[in-house]
């Protein structure tokens, strides 16, 4: 399965991209949060202007699910599908 991430807002700087493609295996489901994990490993520096220590994400950044808010979906517990794409929009 092919997640993609798109970061804006200033998050493209610590991901030194734009966006990222994410594979993962389809055996289960996967959630945003678990994209959130295998995110983190990709931070190269300043992993505080996007998680908080609790590895949550900090306040100030909208999700978009399909460019949808993933607050109208189940927020971090919201499962992701082959192809879907999660944006990271600092504000």
């Amino acid at each position: 399965m092919k997640i993609k991430a798109e970061f804006s807002g200033g998050l493209e700087l610590i991901f030194k991209s734009k966006e990222v493609s994410v594979e993962v295996e389809e055996n289960g489901s996967f959630a945003v949060k678990d994209l959130v994990k295998k995110l983190k490993e990709l931070i190269l520096e300043r992993p505080e202007f996007f998680l908080t220590t609790t590895d949550e994400i900090r306040p100030g950044i909208l999700v978009l699910v399909n460019d949808a808010d993933w607050e109208i979906h189940d927020k971090e517990n919201t499962i992701l599908e082959n192809n879907d794409t999660v944006s990271f929009i600092s504000t």
